[in-house]
């Protein structure tokens, strides 16, 4: 990968352009990081999402945001900070720590794999983030807000008893998240960050972030379902969901609009859409999907909705899911395979062309 499509800031922070959506499908919207961003450091540089060196303060808080893990560094690595912390005594997760830089940090996904590998409550000390330097335009804390409910919910489903809980809704235990006081100077943060990293990397048994074949899904992504896998036994009897959730959603496809064109499954950027061998149709698995929403932007005829209910049980072990299947016949004009929805065996874009350019191959004979 071209080392100039990377920005790095001087604390070791890094944006990685090739792991944003907006590099995958020129036409994504996604605005996450640069909505989130307090210093306005997520810039266009020639129609390109890029970062801002010297605007960033590495504060790390658009980390969690990325729904394709666009940032992240030398200095913090959050799935392995989630594995290490769920083996400590403490339940505590504060920018106090020394290997955390900012709540904001982690996703909705790590908070989720934290809880169900801890199996207790964890907390998340909220009560300083009002006030930091970081959330002076609120958008950081109402982040953190967010992915405390959206965990919370995700983990109701789940059938675990345990929950993410705010500093001020329960007592910290003593010496839990315990450090030193935030640096003000969010420009010095990934300072205390660095060393504990080194250590981080060399702590638990960290095989559950081995992707093998799964190497286009975020590691969150895996780590979330190697985690749900661990409790499976204990899933509800019902494992419908049918709530939104902003890091997946189910799909379907209207198999009378969808042209089998494919592009879908071409762009999706983990795989969560994929064609049957025989190329006769598509597949989804829900575990994969990250909301993106690209296949919903480039589907031509809009054949591909969205759907709030999906499987948590689909989820966790990536089934597979069969979202449209046609029969392929040859069209009587251009000898091309086609997907027959009946009638006569023409292809739409032959049907098209006859109907809107017939009049160029009208014989003068037939004009008088």
């Amino acid at each position: 990968m071209p080392e100039s499509r990377k920005v790095k800031t001087d604390k070791g922070f890094l944006f990685d352009y090739f792991n944003c959506l907006r590099a995958e499908y020129a036409k994504n919207e996604c605005t996450l990081c640069i909505d989130l961003c307090p210093e306005g450091a997520m810039v266009f540089d020639r129609k390109s999402l890029t970062l801002d060196p010297v605007k960033c303060t590495s504060c790390a808080a658009c980390m969690g945001v990325c729904p394709t893990e666009a940032f992240g560094g030398e200095l913090f690595d959050p799935e392995r900070f989630v594995i290490a912390f769920a083996e400590e005594e403490g339940d505590a997760l504060s920018c106090r720590r020394e290997d955390l830089p900012c709540l904001s940090a982690l996703s909705p996904e790590h908070l989720i794999a934290a809880v169900l590998r801890k199996e207790s409550d964890v907390v998340c000390e909220t009560g300083r983030c009002g006030a930091c330097e970081v959330n002076r335009t609120g958008t950081v804390l109402s982040r953190i807000e967010t992915i405390v409910d959206e965990a919370n919910r995700f983990l109701q489903k789940t059938g675990s008893p345990h929950r993410v809980r705010p500093a001020d809704e329960v007592e910290i235990k003593e010496g839990a998240g315990k450090g030193d006081e935030v640096d003000e100077s969010r420009r010095a943060l990934f300072r205390k960050v660095a060393a504990p990293v080194a250590e981080q990397r060399s702590r638990p048994d960290f095989s559950d972030l081995i992707v093998g074949d799964e190497e286009k899904q975020p590691l969150k992504r895996i780590l979330l379902k190697k985690s749900l896998k661990k409790i499976a036994e204990d899933f509800p009897e019902d494992t419908k969901i049918d709530e939104p959730f902003e890091f997946v959603v189910g799909k379907s496809i209207d198999a009378m609009a969808c042209t089998n064109c494919q592009e879908c499954a071409m762009f999706c950027p983990t795989g969560a859409l994929s064609t049957l061998q025989d190329n006769t149709g598509i597949v989804f698995q829900v575990g994969k999907c990250i909301h993106c929403a690209i296949c919903n932007e480039i589907c031509q005829p809009r054949a591909i909705d969205n759907v709030q209910t999906f499987d948590l049980v689909d989820f966790a072990f990536d089934r597979i899911d069969l979202l449209v299947k046609h029969t392929l016949e040859i069209c009587e004009e251009c000898k091309i395979a086609f997907p027959y929805k009946g009638g006569e065996k023409v292809c739409d874009r032959c049907k098209d062309f006859r109907n809107n350019y017939s009049d160029l191959f009208t014989m003068a004979k037939d004009l008088e």
